[in-house]
């Protein structure tokens, strides 16, 4: 297997590191419980929603993990390591076997201002073992820009890099997850550079999930990068879109944007956010049942005009699981719970990289509920 061998290769071993779980809980229902019996089917699906977001490449776990309250002091502070591609790949794993219904996916920025890891190798090991780990779904971030548009639509494709060829164990084949870009637009044809939303169907239940790359994206990355595209307003786009989810039938709808807020409180408390997401989020269609965000690199889980925003830190040091009950007769989202467990390791995501970069020199109206649980 190609992820095998690139870890056979590895020059430097890794540390047995822990990745923190943010559960993102959400929960309100429209008229009386229907109690289910062995002859009568659940009146709702469930659907486990797995999010990362701003993974940056970081296949090793981050130096300085994640700061978490001292659980014997309140007062204080600590660090705990959290992080890396093969720690979140086995939690990833271990929470959708619990699941009947599962998806996982991400708000943007998973490549683009990598470690050298990933950089040397321009980002294929990193969208080789998101899509190991089965990542589905990603909205395009700011970062998928940096080496401009025909590198990230190579990352999606596959193919060899057109200066420095392939390098890995065998040629690069592109994600398995799909890119999503609802707001970007081919200035010449104004058709959409990628799709806007994926539909995903869970007991016959369609689900869309709409992807958005931030408005201000040309504004923050090389303007070689974007040329000919151009970037539309975040709200405007997602409200375009849901008379046309309903026409087919879609009622529950989710929001991947890679844009962010600033939360007051700690990880499982939201007294207060600010930030351009509030102000998207306050425009968006009621239709939107679930925003999961990203961008500012911060770790929240919010309720913004009585809908559930998430978001989960950066660099994989986080997964957040948020639980969405699907009402079957009217097919809308109408609950979120949620529940926990942790990560051993999963072998052979880092191969072949970590000899080649050594030997070049680099080393190195609703109810919420939520709940971290460190493992």
């Amino acid at each position: 297997m190609w992820l095998r061998q690139w870890r056979r290769l590895a020059a430097f071993a890794g540390t047995i590191i822990v990745l923190a779980v943010l559960l993102a809980v959400q929960r309100h229902r429209h008229g009386a419980a229907v109690a289910p019996s062995l002859a009568v089917p659940s009146p709702r699906v469930d659907l486990t929603t797995l999010a990362i977001n701003d993974f940056h490449g970081n296949l090793r776990p981050p130096t300085g993990g994640i700061s978490i309250a001292d659980p014997n002091d309140a007062r204080r502070r600590i660090a705990i390591p959290a992080g890396g591609a093969e720690y979140m790949a086995t939690l990833v794993k271990q929470l959708r076997a619990r699941k009947k219904n599962s998806v996982f996916v991400a708000a943007g920025d998973l490549i683009g201002a990598s470690p050298l890891l990933s950089a040397l190798f321009h980002d294929e090991p990193t969208i080789v073992s998101l899509s190991a780990m089965g990542l589905e779904i990603a909205a395009v971030g700011n970062h998928e820009f940096d080496a401009g548009k025909d590198e990230l639509l190579r990352m999606q494709n596959g193919g060899c890099h057109p200066t420095t060829a392939c390098k890995g164990p065998r040629p690069f084949t592109g994600a398995k997850f799909r890119y999503l870009a609802a707001s970007i637009f081919d200035k010449r044809t104004g058709e959409p550079f990628l799709p806007p939303y994926e539909i995903k169907e869970f007991e016959g239940i369609p689900v869309a999930f709409i992807g958005l790359a931030l408005k201000n994206t040309p504004n923050i990355v090389a303007p070689s990068g974007v040329v000919g595209l151009e970037f539309r307003d975040e709200a405007e786009t997602v409200n375009a879109l849901v008379p046309l989810l309903k026409q087919h039938g879609i009622e529950a709808i989710v929001v991947l944007i890679h844009e962010g807020g600033f939360p007051a409180g700690d990880y499982n408390e939201c007294p207060g956010i600010a930030g351009t997401i509030v102000d998207i989020v306050g425009k968006l269609d009621k239709a939107v049942d679930l925003v999961v965000s990203g961008h500012t690199h911060r770790a929240y889980r919010c309720v913004i005009d009585g809908r559930l925003i998430t978001s989960a830190d950066k660099f994989g040091t986080i997964v957040t699981e948020i639980e969405l009950e699907i009402d079957r007769k009217t097919r809308d989202a109408v609950a979120e719970p949620a529940q926990a467990p942790h990560p051993p390791g999963l072998e052979g995501l880092l191969l072949h990289v970590g000899r080649q970069a050594a030997a070049r020199g680099f080393c190195g109206g609703r109810r919420h509920h939520a709940r971290r649980t460190p493992a």
